[in-house]
């Protein structure tokens, strides 16, 4: 009897064991999300958009704070999307057309805590580091991160001066140099 509840247990912590999952977390492009909030005339409004084609490379983690650490992006400005092609045909015409380095916004994470990360953001030739608040639902298989740029640290202030004077009346002679920026990351959990 005491081989029989031996050999039980042995099963039981055997199973448990076997049970254990290891899990992990990769970037998955489809299901991810880049937008942007832009501001126009005195009043400050909001003009929405998105930017439709940007790459996140990233290796599968343990976690997510893990796999943001190795993560680099690069935008492709031409894919603007604000649901007006004529808008976007501006935008990118008298604003991203005009950037010295090429017209591709890039970065990579340089740290992650807690509830943000910072983030080395290249426009314009032009690198600065950036805080966006991260935040992570696990029941949704995302993480958002999100802040605003000041297009002036990144030497466009011709450019923002050319797309107001292309806009003219519709800006009523103001597009402010702050941008809100948002990425929601799809990051399925794996387990084995």
């Amino acid at each position: 009897m005491k081989v029989l509840f031996s050999a039980l247990a042995l099963t039981l912590s055997l199973t448990s064991m076997a049970a254990t999952d290891v899990c992990s977390v990769s970037y998955q492009p489809e299901g991810s999300k880049l937008s942007w909030t832009a501001f126009k005339t005195p009043a400050k409004v909001g003009v929405n958009g998105q930017f439709t084609t940007f790459t996140v490379k990233s290796t599968k983690a343990s976690n997510v704070d893990a796999l943001l650490a190795n993560a680099t992006f690069e935008i492709d400005t031409k894919s603007i999307s604000t649901n007006d092609k004529a808008r976007d045909a501006k935008i990118f015409q008298f604003f991203f057309k005009q950037m010295v380095k090429g017209t591709a916004i890039s970065g990579k994470v340089v740290k992650v805590n807690a509830t943000d990360v910072e983030v080395d953001f290249t426009i314009n030739g032009t690198t600065k580091k950036v805080a966006l608040v991260k935040k992570y639902d696990e029941s949704k298989n995302t993480v958002t991160l999100n802040g605003a740029i000041n297009v002036l640290d990144f030497g466009m202030k011709s450019n923002l001066d050319s797309l107001t004077k292309a806009c003219g009346v519709l800006h009523e002679g103001v597009t402010w140099p702050d941008v809100n920026i948002e990425l929601v990351a799809s990051v399925p959990k794996s387990c084995k």
